[in-house]
């Protein structure tokens, strides 16, 4: 009689383990890592991004600032103290004496060595691996960041937010031919507004504001929705709220654990 019960003990734990995965029919959106892998790895460093590699992830999100030399560096804060063994503002900082910084010490002693990321090597890795792109543009050249994209060969596989409204508009004027601009939009009474001032191709929204009446009007206007389920505590309901509202991008601070959980994208 040990066979038996067995064989239906299986078939119950193999039910529970397949409803852990979505239904095929659900649309599951892009993974977006907020500063890479930031959790198990250090954060804008080539070690966050090959645990983005290693996972599937489909997009990189990352800060880009200016050093004194006009070079662009992945750096979320305007200055190096929190996350390297620099002090002061990364504008005020030659590349050759950032490039000889540690990134990654402060994060765990495995991880000593990890250097202030050059845009140049997160894009030419990008394209190697077929990964896209965020920018998050704080300080430096417009013209000069759009055209060292384009020097890259990554021009259409980057996404750009931009916190200043100034920022956006002139990046609207230099590459209108580029559709993917994302604007911050705090609720849905607020899109049509963004949407005539800006002219986004995505609506960038935190996940307790986003509504299915918020998703609706999106798609009135042609939209995609990027939902900010951003944080380091437990995020499975905000996560699966922003699947059952099919969303196109998940901004995540664990990209791994929903990897995992829901699998790559729909499309």
């Amino acid at each position: 009689m040990k066979k038996p019960v067995l064989a239906l003990l299986s078939i119950i734990l193999l039910t529970a383990g397949c409803s852990q995965r979505p239904a095929a029919t659900t649309k599951i959106p892009l993974t977006s890592a907020h500063r890479g892998a930031a959790t198990i790895a250090p954060e804008n460093t080539m070690a966050s991004v090959d645990s983005c590699i290693k996972y599937g992830v489909g997009n990189i999100e990352c800060d880009v600032c200016i050093s004194k030399d006009s070079v662009f560096y992945v750096l979320h804060d305007s200055t190096l103290d929190r996350t390297t063994n620099g002090t002061g503002a990364i504008s005020q900082w030659l590349s050759a004496d950032i490039d000889t910084l540690d990134a990654g010490s402060w994060f765990a002693p495995r991880f000593a060595g990890q250097r202030v990321l050059r845009l140049t090597d997160l894009l030419r890795k990008a394209k190697e691996h077929g990964l896209r792109i965020t920018i998050d543009y704080r300080n430096g050249g417009l013209h000069q960041l759009l055209n060292l994209i384009k020097d890259e060969g990554m021009l259409e596989n980057c996404n750009f937010t931009f916190s200043k409204e100034y920022h956006a508009k002139c990046f609207r004027k230099m590459a209108p031919e580029v559709r993917t601009l994302q604007a911050y939009i705090k609720s849905e009474k607020d899109i049509e507004h963004v949407v005539k001032e800006l002219h986004p191709d995505i609506a960038v929204v935190w996940i307790d504001s986003l509504t299915p009446q918020f998703v609706k009007k999106c798609r009135e206007h042609n939209l995609q929705v990027l939902a900010l389920v951003l944080g380091l505590d437990d995020k499975t309901e905000e996560n699966q709220k922003a699947v059952d509202l099919g969303v196109d991008i998940i901004a995540t601070d664990h990209p791994e654990k929903f990897i995992m959980k829901y699998g790559k994208p729909s499309i």
